[in-house]
């Protein structure tokens, strides 16, 4: 089992010095898992292949599967997609990590990423310690499907324990047996009429 950095993380105020060395090895080329409101989730620069590519694998993803973009707000969103009002309206209204939006990608997003229709998942992690470290890293991230969500740091899958680089560990995130938690469900709003 490879070794892999656990920075433990206060759920609610973030260690800034904590989130800086976590950034860092983001920005290195570095595969992190995050918490996010669908569980903890990998996460990697969208823009290192080396590193999306290990996700991807991680993650049990094809190149043609929908690539899923972590991002801090909507403007930083609507840097890597393309938001139209209706979109914006539904981003509003949503709570962080209750849905996904799928949306027409811009040449932000790297062709490799963006699957043949040219679509992304839109995802907001909806928790503090991911906002802290977006706010660091200043770009969005790719990110494995919500569906992959581990409610502790120690429920992650072997396969990812071994590839992992980083863990930033905030504690439990739901239960298992949560009956409240629902899995988010995409929404797509590409204009498309059927």
């Amino acid at each position: 089992m490879s070794r892999f950095l656990r920075y433990a993380v206060h759920p609610d105020n973030p260690q800034p010095r904590l989130l800086m060395h976590a950034a860092a090895v983001i920005r290195a080329g570095g595969v992190a898992v995050l918490p996010t409101a669908a569980g903890y989730l990998l996460a990697c620069r969208l823009d290192d292949k080396s590193a999306s590519t290990k996700l991807r694998r991680l993650a049990g993803q094809s190149p043609r599967d929908l690539a899923v973009l972590l991002c801090r707000d909507v403007a930083q969103a609507a840097v890597y997609v393309r938001i139209d009002d209706a979109a914006f309206r539904a981003i509003r209204r949503g709570e962080p990590g209750a849905a996904t939006l799928v949306l027409p990608c811009t040449k932000r997003v790297p062709h490799r990423l963006s699957s043949p229709r040219a679509m992304a998942v839109l995802y907001f992690g909806g928790h503090a310690a991911t906002q802290g470290l977006l706010a660091f890293i200043d770009e969005a991230l790719l990110l494995s499907p919500p569906a992959d969500g581990a409610a502790t740091v120690e429920q992650l899958a072997p396969a990812w324990r071994d590839g992992i680089d980083l863990a930033l560990d905030v504690g439990p995130l739901f239960h298992l047996g949560d009956a409240g938690r629902a899995r988010p469900a995409h929404v797509q709003l590409t204009g498309a009429r059927s």
